[in-house]
């Protein structure tokens, strides 16, 4: 019997406005014996934020909408978001971002490019810094982003990898940003990996 792991798309970057609740798409795990979720949020505003209340339900029903359960609920993107707007078009495969600001960038955390089409933003990890000139990305830019429409980089992110109960039927995830009633926008999206055995 071989093991087979296939990753999918589940909830694609969108950004999420402040006081608002975004519902992800509902995934069928039925045929996986071992799920997880990967999840990864941005702020897009300079707004001083309290953070978003992320939360994962599962299923205990393969329909039914009753029987949702939580089994995640934490708290991510805490702080106030230096976005630095891009003053170059930045190619794909590019590792080098300029910023007339690097303050809040820290070697080895998250930051997130975000493109004006909001499904192209890519969450980044910084590796070194010149100060108030630019960031050193570990991996390069898997899309190009450019100035007009206008991309930004900002320093408050996050990517979570969490591992769903044996027995999960459906999963999805709740992006709460109403945690912080005058707080920031955020963008979020999922993805989830499955392992099925095939004989």
């Amino acid at each position: 019997m071989a093991l087979t792991m296939a990753g999918a798309a589940v909830d694609a970057w969108v950004e999420v406005a402040q006081n608002t609740i975004r519902e992800g798409t509902e995934v069928d795990l039925s045929g996986s014996f071992q799920s997880f979720l990967h999840i990864d949020a941005a702020l897009s505003s300079t707004t001083a934020h309290t953070g978003t209340r992320i939360i994962i339900e599962t299923a205990s029903s393969a329909a039914d909408l009753e029987f949702w359960t939580p089994v995640q609920d934490f708290i991510t993107c805490v702080g106030t978001a230096n976005t630095e707007v891009f003053t170059a078009t930045e190619p794909a495969g590019e590792t080098v971002i300029a910023a007339a600001s690097t303050t809040g960038y820290t070697a080895g955390l998250w930051a997130a490019v975000i493109d004006d089409t909001k499904a192209n933003s890519e969450v980044v990890r910084v590796t070194s810094i010149v100060t108030d000139t630019s960031v050193t990305l570990q991996d390069p830019l898997k899309r190009q982003h450019t100035v007009d429409p206008v991309s930004a980089l900002t320093n408050i992110a996050a990517s979570y990898s969490i591992e769903l109960p044996l027995g999960t039927l459906r999963a999805r995830v709740l992006y709460v940003n109403t945690y912080d009633v005058d707080g920031s926008s955020i963008i979020t999206r999922a993805r989830a990996v499955t392992v099925t055995a095939l004989s």
